[in-house]
């Protein structure tokens, strides 16, 4: 299946194919200040396939959100050409955890304790991964845990690089909080993904590699 490579503008190709796995927008995160439908252009500049909005659990505990909150940045992102994918950055007293659940509602309803908690251990956060088919990746981390994650974000591309001492599979995105941001760290696959259980087996299988905005890797 073809694909835009490396710019929106550039001929149709088969990959690698660039994804942000890891970006945060004003709907959902209250440390984001900015208009939301500016990103899909940059997000096509940057030459991505696809970004993953990654809004933080208490953002949306807070402004009461559903799935449905994103329906116009997702036709923004399909007029550009990019596919759009939701998932979440979870927050722990050891860190943060994005989770790519198959239903974001799902993973809502299943996060013990009262969704929109800040308190959460890794381990509850991965075993509710677990259950639900997700894929839990460890954030930029500050610490490392003893549960093992099934990936980690090895390029951050607002914090910069991190150590895998788990020897799981490595990913990489933006972490950004304003659109000019997006692209500047990627994760690179061979397959087209278009569709959040595309991501989870994918990574899981380890097939993707982390790059970084005009960096060797």
């Amino acid at each position: 299946m073809k694909a835009k490579r490396q710019s929106g503008l550039a001929a149709e190709a088969s990959g690698p194919f660039r994804l942000d796995l890891h970006v945060h927008t004003s709907i959902g995160s209250p440390c984001a200040f900015y208009d939301p439908l500016d990103i899909p252009r940059y997000a096509e500049a940057a030459g991505l396939s696809a970004v993953v909005i990654t809004d933080h659990n208490f953002g949306w505990a807070e402004n009461a959100l559903s799935p449905g909150a994103y329906d116009n940045l997702a036709a923004a992102f399909a007029e550009r050409g990019v596919a759009m994918l939701i998932g979440m950055e979870v927050s722990t007293v050891e860190g943060d955890i994005l989770v790519y659940p198959p239903d974001v509602a799902a993973l809502i309803g299943a996060l013990p304790g009262g969704f929109g908690r800040m308190d959460f251990e890794v381990e509850e956060v991965l075993e509710t991964a677990d259950r639900l088919n997700a894929l839990a990746v460890l954030a930029h981390p500050h610490s490392y845990p003893k549960a093992r994650p099934h990936a980690i974000e090895r390029f951050n591309g607002s914090r910069g690089s991190f150590f895998n001492p788990y020897g799981v599979p490595e990913v990489g995105g933006s972490d950004a909080h304003f659109p000019w941001g997006v692209g500047t760290a990627y994760t690179e696959f061979e397959e087209e993904v278009t569709k959040i259980e595309d991501l989870i087996r994918l990574v899981k299988q380890g097939t993707c590699r982390p790059g970084r905005r005009g960096r060797e890797q």
